[in-house]
């Protein structure tokens, strides 16, 4: 794959809460930075906290590397969507995009939970640049 094909990963699980609670734990910056890896913590920075159009700073570390990122949210609809995407600097261009999705289903919530990568230039596309050669290795190794 590669950064042209605007590479997604899904993943999905049932979880045994109703859609709402789902909703409240993934569109809370708090929550969701106490369990990355990588996304550390979140703080809000323009617009209402976690309303479409507003907009936070994230604070990421992977291996030695620590950076921060702006993001939009994109999708605010308690008890079925939210997400938001990383933008490019001080553009309106994504450099990546995450999304959660809820369905209630009889066992709980359904939650669907989509990376993608792109279109946009980040840390990833600079290290595609240096060695082209292993562009489709570098990004099986992220989507992981």
């Amino acid at each position: 794959m590669r950064m042209a094909d605007k590479p997604t990963v899904s993943v999905e699980t049932v979880i045994d809460a109703p859609a709402d609670v789902v909703y409240e734990v993934v569109s809370n910056l708090e929550v969701m930075g106490s369990m990355g890896t990588e996304f550390q913590r979140g703080e809000w920075a323009t617009g209402r906290p976690g309303t479409l159009g507003s907009t936070f700073v994230g604070y990421n570390r992977r291996n030695e590397n620590e950076w921060s990122t702006t993001s939009r949210v994109v999708a605010a609809e308690p008890g079925r969507a939210f997400g938001w995407d990383v933008l490019v600097g001080d553009t309106d261009e994504a450099l990546a995009s995450w999304h959660f999705t809820m369905r209630q289903v009889p066992d709980g919530t359904e939650v669907v939970y989509t990376a993608t990568m792109g279109p946009g230039p980040s840390g990833l596309t600079a290290v595609i640049d240096k060695r082209p050669d292993d562009e489709e290795e570098i990004i099986d190794a992220r989507l992981k």
